[in-house]
């Protein structure tokens, strides 16, 4: 009996135990997922992949590391994007990379992966152009043929055209290369279309044809290298002989290690010497010019017409001239002559008075009166009207400086200098402002320009006094300060303009602004620091677009951006020369070789770009050395517009032969962008608005 009873528990507990097994078993797989225990969860997690970062992040990764010159890590960046997420924002980038390297072979690939993938026109011409730079022509001509082929009236058609042409140019097919450098210039004026198509035609024979072309892409550039070489030979064909020598003696100085201009003008001297035996004088150093006389002035002068400002403003003190031997002044009524508060002389209307300097004796002479002076005199007019010096200096130590005679407002100083005599005029910051503002700024540009114009310049002028406190006045007469020419530079509209902001200044903390201003920003404007050595707050980089772009730019975009013509203030054809604001340059490896101390260049490598794209720091890269260039870049590679500008490598026969320069604005770019305050202002934009746009946080004060 305990035997079944036992026997009967037995079945229950092992009945019960399967029950239980069953019903674990049955709420795992029935169980809902938050049920599941955090072990279980946690080995389900290990076995999904772990998430990508995100696109964005990454690429921003990869585009800072090439505006800090790290090509290697952003090459890397973009490989990994472009294979994780399928991109072909990163192949296009990759693609702008290597053929800034001159890495013709890795771009064409990753063109050619894109293409699979797009078949847009910019896709073709990258893909053409690297085929061009490889070497194989009938390749490059087939994909810039079908970029042709889309019509797209940009920078892509003058782009596909220009490299067609130059693969016809290499195969020496000069009708058709002809035919496409002639459709290159449709779009804009392209100075490197005209320079190639006068090599066509000097090909063909067509010297003359040839010729103008040269000078019709020196005038669309007047800084273009390479140009004077070309004219030499085409005025040499056609027996010009001393239009010839003129442009090969221009070549000399553009590159003086030009083998071929030396030679030619080596020949050139041995059979016409008569073209070279004449030699300039030598310019007088300060001091040692010929003095002129009483008798070399004019008898007669005639004095404009001035009425005084309203608002006049505070005096300040310009220097006109330093230490000069001797200064001949008239005054437009009668005057006294001043030392300190005491009159010590006096004269007459016009008549020529002359302050000297002789072994250490400073005198001023007029009429029958002789006055010794040791300490500065004033020339006070008792009426308001101008006085006029003769043989005023400009432009000292440049091609185009002069002298000139120049009426002026307000006093006249006579200071002892160390050398000679200085000469201040003592005049009132609105009517000195009256000159310079149509000094810097066209006087036919528009009234709301001209009132942005006088604004900087005041605001300018007032944090800049005393930049010659250590020679006896505020400011200089010359672009070191602000170009001062006195009444000759007077026009009514841009004077209106002084009246109407008369005592308007911008303030940063309370003091005036240094409102620097340049030509044309290329469309946005650069931070103080990323041009200059120190940040200034109120220096900020701005845009002068019209459509909206957001900087930085990646490598594609940055190459895209410079190569056309966006729609930006600054490009406004009323006021600048598209080759102002967009421009290309073509400078030869051997010009540069020259120019920059460096055997058989191989590369040449912006190391640091700021976040408006402006080169920082360049690397050019030789055979045997290496050297970096971070001041004076745009001097170093001959005059280049801007710092902001894309390099493109181009090779024939696979060798480096020039390099290309895509470019954008004239100037620094930093504060105000000229042209685009113009255009803004002809738009209807206020005065104010503009000047809160180009320059950051400041306030506008009136101080009188």
């Amino acid at each position: 009996m305990w035997q079944d009873r036992n026997k009967m528990v037995l079945g229950i507990v092992i009945i019960g135990l399967l029950f239980g097994i069953s019903l674990a078993v049955g709420s795992f797989y029935l169980a809902p997922k938050e049920q599941i225990s955090q072990g279980q969860e946690q080995k389900k997690v290990e076995k999904e992949p772990v998430k990508k970062e995100p696109v964005k992040k990454l690429l921003t990764v990869a585009r800072q590391a090439y505006y800090q010159g790290d090509y290697q890590s952003s090459i890397k960046q973009y490989k990994r994007i472009a294979k994780e997420f399928k991109s072909q924002q990163a192949l296009l980038n990759l693609a702008t990379i290597y053929e800034e390297l001159g890495k013709y072979q890795l771009a064409a690939k990753s063109y050619q992966r894109l293409l699979k993938l797009d078949s847009q026109p910019q896709v073709r011409l990258g893909l053409g152009i690297a085929y061009y730079n490889l070497g194989q022509l009938q390749r490059a001509k087939q994909q810039l043929s079908k970029a042709v082929a889309t019509g797209q009236q940009d920078y892509l058609l003058r782009e596909a055209h220009y490299y067609l042409g130059l693969s016809y140019k290499q195969q020496q097919d000069y009708k058709l290369a002809a035919t496409h450098l002639q459709k290159s210039l449709k779009q804009i004026n392209f100075a490197l279309g005209y320079y190639q198509l006068g090599q066509v035609r000097f090909a063909q024979g067509k010297y003359q044809q040839a010729r103008d072309l040269y000078h019709q892409a020196l005038e669309t550039d007047g800084s273009l290298k390479g140009v004077a070489r070309e004219l030499a030979l085409s005025y040499l064909k056609a027996g010009q002989i001393g239009a010839a020598i003129k442009y090969f003696k221009a070549a000399h100085s553009e590159n003086s290690s030009d083998q071929l201009v030396n030679q030619e003008l080596a020949k050139l001297q041995e059979k016409y010497p008569q073209y070279f035996e004449s030699t300039p004088a030598p310019v007088p150093t300060p001091g040692q010019e010929e003095p002129i006389t009483r008798e070399d002035l004019p008898t007669e002068v005639d004095f404009k017409t001035i009425k005084p400002l309203p608002q006049a403003g505070p005096q300040i003190r310009v220097g006109i001239m330093t230490n000069q031997p001797q200064v001949f002044f008239r005054v437009g009524s009668d005057f006294s002559v001043k030392q300190g508060t005491k009159i010590v002389a006096t004269g007459e209307k016009g008549q020529i008075v002359k302050a000297s300097y002789q072994q250490g004796s400073y005198q001023l002479d007029f009429g029958e009166q002789k006055l010794d002076f040791s300490k500065p005199v004033k020339i006070v007019p008792q009426a308001y009207v101008p006085i006029l010096v003769h043989n005023v200096k400009y432009g000292q130590n440049y091609y185009w400086g002069g002298k000139e005679d120049r009426q002026y407002r307000g006093l006249l100083e006579l200071r002892p200098a160390e050398q000679g005599v200085t000469v201040v005029n003592l005049v009132h910051l609105e009517e000195y402002l009256a000159a310079v503002v149509p000094s810097e700024m066209s006087a036919s540009w528009p009234l709301g320009a001209l009132k942005v114009q006088a604004v900087a310049a005041r605001s300018y002028t007032l944090a800049n006094l005393g930049r010659h406190v250590s020679e006896g006045f505020d400011l200089c007469s010359t672009v070191h300060c602000a170009a001062y020419r006195g009444l000759s530079r007077e026009y009514q509209r841009s004077t209106q303009a002084v009246r109407k902001t008369a005592g308007d200044v911008m303030t940063y903390q309370g003091e005036p602004i240094n409102a620097v201003y340049s030509a044309n920003s290329g469309g946005h404007t650069e931070d103080s620091e990323d041009i200059w050595s120190g940040e200034v707050p109120y220096l900020r980089g701005v845009s002068t677009a019209m459509e909206e772009t957001e900087f930085p730019l990646p490598p594609a975009k940055l190459k895209k951006w410079l190569k056309k013509i966006p729609q930006s203030y600054s490009a406004d054809k009323e006021y600048t020369k598209l080759s102002h604001y967009r421009w290309q340059r073509s400078l030869a490896v051997d010009y540069l070789e020259n120019r920059l101390g460096i055997e058989d260049i191989k590369q040449i490598i912006p190391t640091l770009r700021s976040e408006a794209g402006s080169v920082k720091a360049l690397q050019v890269v030789g055979a045997k050395q290496t050297k970096v260039f971070k001041d004076g870049i745009r001097w170093r590679f001959g005059g280049l517009r801007n710092n902001r500008f894309w390099i493109q490598p181009r090779y024939e026969d696979g060798q480096v032969v020039d390099f290309l320069f895509y470019g954008s604005g004239w100037g620094h770019s930093v504060g105000m962008d000229q042209v685009a305050v113009a255009s803004m202002a002809d738009h209807g934009k206020n005065y104010k608005k503009i000047l809160h746009h180009f320059y950051t946080d400041i306030k506008l004060e009136n101080w009188y």
